[in-house]
């Protein structure tokens, strides 16, 4: 893939910006802006990299890992805001709530809390008392029985050559469309830095999952609502999974908080039950939708998937698809949080879509024929662990069998 590099790109040194990105570069020709740009990945023929899942406890561990957590707090600075708007006060203050209450939605908020704004001396301790609680909380009623004693805890990061490549669609585009910029005069740009102006920054409230990375958990982690089985705390060096080994309920009777006294469609029918998992089915879980998500930001954050014609990068192309993947998995995260209102899910599920046959260049037609579907859910059962199917293929079953009811008498039976 040929790809219009400036001189001027990261201090005059774009081969170590290259370099940062683990993309492969040559000159089409000497002193040339056009850069020949191939992924190391792609040139090595090995997985992307970009994205990691690692267990530091519960089943799958022989031995507890929480280490790993100091040492990539280190490396990595936490957003300061969130430290600015939560106090040490109003985590204690939290903190008492929860065990006041008894509620369980009190505690994980606590306790993502605590994670969340743990320094990087402190995290791994913080974490493994979190830990240490988890498995030993009994049952409601049953001091005797543990109710989460296969609790785990995991951990997916991101490289940060995955934030340099999707960077550097956005300082491409802007050199597209600046003509100002594109000459090589980038003083209007030092002048708009010095005042704490946005120089490369298109779309970026709508491009901010891939920093802490959240919006990619969102499926994940609410694959088999309405009943709930893992909780994350959300950190710059990685996501924090708690997964309990055992399904609760993820939804309370009656209103949840005032506004869901306002009129609503609520739930078409009972869709949950709680279930025990097997032992290692959350680290399979964990560990297959790391990998899934690997494979996928190999894809999406490679430069030569997006050109035209002629074999020329095209960003604006880029920066479309990588929009309309996060916005894919955060609608999907949306439905699976709205199990109160049916109207809202479905108005979703039309938008999602609309948004997968554009995305797969398949159309809604052939995504929404049952053989085809059945098709798709028999690989999916065929090439997932058993332990992991438990967590996240009861929704794509369901949908399944949605489709076979739909076509039984939705217009002549």
């Amino acid at each position: 893939m040929t790809v219009d590099v400036p001189s001027w790109l990261w201090g005059g040194a774009p081969g170590e910006f290259f370099a940062r990105a683990n993309l492969r570069v040559r000159r089409s020709a000497a002193q040339s802006q056009h850069w020949l740009v191939q992924t190391e990945e792609s040139y090595r023929r090995v997985r992307p990299g970009l994205v990691i899942a690692e267990h530091l406890a519960g089943p799958a561990q022989r031995r507890v890992r929480f280490d790993v957590l100091t040492r990539l707090a280190r490396g990595a600075e936490e957003p300061v805001s969130l430290k600015d708007k939560v106090s040490l006060d109003q985590v204690n203050e939290l903190g008492q709530r929860a065990e006041s209450s008894g509620n369980l939605a009190d505690l994980f908020y606590y306790w993502q809390l605590l994670a969340m704004v743990a320094g990087s001396e402190e995290i791994a301790t913080v974490v493994k008392e979190i830990h240490a609680r988890l498995v030993d909380m009994p049952a409601e009623g049953r001091t005797d029985l543990k109710l989460f004693q296969d609790a785990g805890v995991h951990l997916i990061h991101r490289s940060d050559v995955l934030i340099h490549r999707t960077k550097l669609v956005g300082v491409l585009l802007r050199i597209a469309y600046d003509e100002t910029l594109a000459s090589g005069d980038v003083r209007h740009l030092k002048e708009l830095s010095a005042v704490g102006g946005r120089v490369f920054s298109s779309s970026e409230n709508l491009l901010q999952g891939i920093l802490l990375f959240d919006t990619y958990l969102g499926p994940l982690l609410g694959a088999m609502t309405p009943t709930f089985w893992a909780f994350a705390a959300h950190r710059t060096s990685g996501q924090l999974i708690f997964s309990l080994g055992h399904t609760i309920n993820g939804t309370r009777s009656g209103p949840g908080d005032l506004l869901h006294l306002l009129p609503s469609q609520g739930a078409v029918r009972a869709t949950w039950s709680i279930t025990d998992l097997p032992g290692l089915a959350c680290s399979e879980a964990v560990s297959w939708w790391g990998a899934r998500l690997d494979a996928l930001f190999g894809v999406v954050s490679d430069l030569a998937v997006f050109g035209d014609g002629q074999g020329f990068y095209n960003p604006r192309k880029h920066l479309q698809v990588l929009l309309t993947v996060e916005q894919l998995f955060r609608r999907v995260s949306s439905i699976l949080t709205s199990p109160r209102d049916a109207h809202v899910q479905r108005v979703l599920l039309f938008t999602v879509l609309d948004t997968l046959e554009r995305l797969t260049g398949r159309d809604i037609d052939r995504l929404c024929n049952l053989p085809f579907a059945e098709k798709k859910l028999q690989d999916l059962e065929s090439s997932i662990p058993s332990g992991a199917a438990t967590i996240l293929l009861p929704l794509a079953r369901r949908a399944v069998a949605a489709l076979r009811e739909l076509q039984d008498g939705f217009f002549i039976q």
